[in-house]
């Protein structure tokens, strides 16, 4: 097996909850926020390429950017894309799959533990419409290679490996059309793969283990199958057991995402007396609290507002004027970050370089430490539609 797992994502809280989900199975895990370089730690290595507010053509530049230097290295690589399929998924997978020469990716975004999976090449997540996006004609739309579907009964047939290496040779002899523009000329693919729980992504990471070379691509579910593998056996120390904790804590909730605001309800129906201030589009004051619980975070958003992109970096940057403020005031025990843009605002404004997975609070959610002016802080990152609207509260207490 390989000693270093090298994941590749398009937003910081990606890359962290991939991290979580390996820590979870036993593998050490450090999270870069900005492109690692050699020599790499042992264990799981998360980066982002800070991609998916990028136009296509850009994003697929800025990983070529940041995956050439490591691309000697030798490493497991993992193309981790999110469990809702937002971002540049095929211009980005192009672009690593080149950059590798890897014959064929393999994509699966199902993550159970959040309730997200793939039937039938069409999204199901929490929320989502009752037939979501078809990943296939998705790929086809943004990808210039060929790509192949592989359903739940090709999953559970109990010959996936047959399946896949069928559906390849057929590529690899040109039985399909080439593809369009492979670099120098080589016929690559996209296997496509339904998953709902998470023996599906048991086999699924079995059956590619019969194809060399082939580039992982999914969110934290395929990646915790594969870790599970890796890590067998292995028990690495934390922080001990999750326990209520005497000291303060900063939660600044950057994403606009529905769930995101329905865990600031449920945080401050648990918590009535803390601090809150809400962020408007304009407003640059600053936080002078006290409170052991401080809650940043901006208005709900109106509906069919644009949740990425310029605007909610704009706006995770006024976030992060407010955090910084509030910082300066009482440094707080733990900063608990909610929102990929809103992660990368704050770290990178205090400083931060890396941080170490001491543990998996809830699927995804990793606590994390961090190294801030000598001082230890305590981290906690989450994508912003994970979890259910009592998050906040359970992963705080724990």
């Amino acid at each position: 097996m390989n000693e270093t797992i090298l994941i590749l994502a398009d937003d910081l809280t990606g890359a962290a909850d991939t991290a979580s989900r390996c820590r979870a199975a036993g593998l050490s895990a450090t999270i870069f926020l900005t492109p690692p370089q050699p020599p790499l730690p042992a264990g799981v290595v998360a980066f982002t390429s800070d991609s998916r507010h990028l136009p296509p053509a850009e994003a697929a530049q800025r990983v070529r950017e940041v995956a050439e230097p490591l691309v000697e290295q030798s490493v497991l690589w993992y193309k981790k894309i999110d469990s809702t399929l937002r971002g540049n998924i095929g211009s980005e997978l192009d672009a690593l799959l080149d950059l590798l020469e890897a014959p064929a990716a393999l994509v699966c975004p199902a993550f159970p533990a959040q309730a997200r999976g793939l039937v039938n090449g069409h999204l199901v997540a929490p929320g989502g419409p009752p037939v979501g996006v078809h990943l296939p004609s998705l790929l086809r739309e943004q990808s210039r290679h060929p790509v192949l579907s592989f359903s739940l009964e090709d999953v559970r047939s109990g010959e996936l490996a047959e399946r896949f290496q069928r559906k390849g040779a057929k590529v690899q002899s040109g039985v399909l059309s080439q593809s369009k523009g492979g670099k120098g000329g080589k016929e690559r693919s996209i296997f496509v793969v339904d998953g709902m729980t998470d023996e599906d992504l048991g086999l699924i990471v079995d059956g590619a283990a019969t194809l060399p070379g082939l580039l992982l691509c999914g969110s934290a579910g395929l990646i915790g199958e594969v870790a599970k593998r890796q890590g067998k056996g292995k028990d690495l120390p934390g922080f001990g057991k999750p326990g209520r904790s005497d000291g303060n804590a900063l939660v600044v909730v950057g994403s606009g995402s529905p769930m995101a605001h329905q865990q600031i309800d449920g945080l401050l129906s648990a918590f009535p007396d803390a601090a809150r201030v809400v962020i408007e589009a304009d407003n640059r004051s600053s936080v002078a609290s006290t409170h052991p619980l401080v809650l940043i975070h901006q208005p709900r958003p109106a509906p069919g507002a644009v949740l990425d992109g310029p605007e909610a970096r704009r706006r995770a940057n006024l976030l992060a004027d407010a955090a910084l403020a509030q910082i300066g005031q009482k440094p707080p025990d733990l900063l608990f970050l909610v929102g990929g843009d809103t992660a990368v605002a704050v770290l990178s404004r205090l400083g931060v370089e890396r941080l170490t997975v001491e543990r998996e609070l809830l699927p995804g959610m990793p606590l994390c430490t961090a190294t801030v002016n000598g001082h230890t802080l305590r981290v906690v990152m989450k994508p912003g539609s994970f979890g259910d609207e009592n998050a906040l509260v359970e992963a705080l207490e724990r």
